[in-house]
């Protein structure tokens, strides 16, 4: 076995590059931008009406109380002038341009209208630039809004959407595949015998690479006697190949013997880790990623966010985020020689509990859990762990 961390890094270092391709803003969500987006105007373009109200001068509400509204200025309109006549304001509405001459905007609910005229409220205080959003504020002209690397989200397809970007250069989704294997599996519409179980695995696999922004297959399911052969076509029609189960010891667990048959380079097989000590990966004959898990479902789940998700990321090019921290409640004790991931519920202080399953089988377990830290072979006790949300 190797450590976890040694293993980890043998996963991001050989990730292979994913290739950029263009993508349309309304299909971007999800999706790793490879670009800069840079503001193709100053933010606001304009002087902004932040309320629905009456644009006026504000040293003139320093003596008078009473104006004549001279005229309307609509959002979407052009920029209107507010009348050099004393006492004189706007009407206008949020998101127009602040009228010419004026200098604040008296929110409607602080006035009251008498046909043409308007009485602003005795105690409200004149402020030059009051509920004005001044031009450029935001952002200046040719500044670098987005960067490359980062994941397109509903705030970054805004910010898009308003510098005209129409299409993006993104990186293009590798095609994934799960294969899970055993003879003890049935499909979900089926009923069980006793000696077998409904296949969960792959779903399971298949919703948190869906969160993630990956798109997947579930490429059906291997019989224990499948050999090579069984694996050959479906590692030849993907890019990315997520098994699980067959990948210990046992006298049917026949994934690395397969995937040396068929010409496969092992990069590690047996992670110092729990759960999860099968786990290995391999690269394909024609560089596909090959990333074995352990059937037991907390094994696989587990395995699929501390190794799979991490090395697309990486292949996708998505700047490392800061990993979250959290303190748990009660001093923790790694295990001998070995990482443990283990499970934990987060309290409504911030501060978590451990939550650990029956064991690696209990997947039902996990639903006790919002995610998992992952401990250091033992050592000195730290006070925060990195956390990893479930997907």
């Amino acid at each position: 076995m190797i450590p976890f961390r040694k293993a980890l890094d043998l996963l991001l270092e050989n990730a292979p590059c994913l290739a950029t391709e263009s993508c349309h803003l309304g299909n971007a969500s999800g999706r790793v931008l490879r670009q800069e987006i840079i503001a193709d105007r100053a933010f606001p373009p304009f002087d902004r009406v932040m309320m629905d109200g009456f644009a006026m001068r504000a040293a003139e509400l320093v003596s008078v109380r009473k104006f004549l509204v001279t005229g309307i200025a609509p959002a979407g309109s052009p920029r209107a002038q507010l009348t050099e006549a004393p006492a004189s304001c706007l009407e206008v509405m949020t998101g127009a341009p602040v009228p010419g001459g004026a200098d604040c905007i008296v929110p409607v609910e602080r006035t009251e209208r008498d046909g043409g005229k308007i009485t602003v409220d005795a105690d409200f205080a004149p402020t030059a630039g009051l509920f004005i959003h001044r031009a450029g504020s935001d952002a200046a002209q040719s500044e670098v809004l987005l960067r490359a690397g980062i994941m397109l989200g509903s705030r970054e397809i805004g910010v898009a959407a308003s510098c005209g970007a129409a299409t993006l250069n993104v990186s293009k989704q590798p095609r994934i595949s799960i294969l899970p294997t055993g003879d003890e599996l049935v499909p979900v519409d089926k009923f069980p015998a006793p000696h077998q179980i409904r296949q969960s695995n792959g779903h399971a696999i298949r919703s948190a690479l869906q969160g993630a922004g990956y798109p997947s297959l579930l490429a059906g399911t291997l019989r224990d006697d499948a050999g090579a052969d069984g694996l050959r076509a479906t590692m030849d029609a993907s890019d990315w190949l997520i098994l699980t189960g067959a990948i210990s010891k046992g006298a049917r667990d026949f994934i690395p013997a397969a995937l040396e048959k068929i010409g496969c380079r092992q990069l590690f097989h047996g992670v110092a880790q729990r759960p999860g000590k099968p786990a290995g990966c391999w690269i394909g004959p024609s560089g596909q990623m090959i990333i074995a898990l352990p059937g037991n479902p907390v094994s696989a789940l587990t395995g699929l966010h501390a190794f799979v998700l991490p090395a697309l990321a990486a292949a996708s090019r998505l700047i490392p985020s800061q990993r979250r921290m959290v303190v748990c409640a009660e001093p923790l004790t790694g295990l001998p020689d070995m990482t443990w991931h283990l499970p934990i519920l987060i309290g409504p202080d911030g501060r978590a509990q451990t939550a650990p399953t029956g064991n690696s089988g209990d997947f039902i377990g996990l639903l006790r859990s919002d995610g998992f830290v992952t401990l250091p072979p033992r050592g000195s006790l730290q006070v925060a762990y990195p956390f990893t949300p479930w997907r």
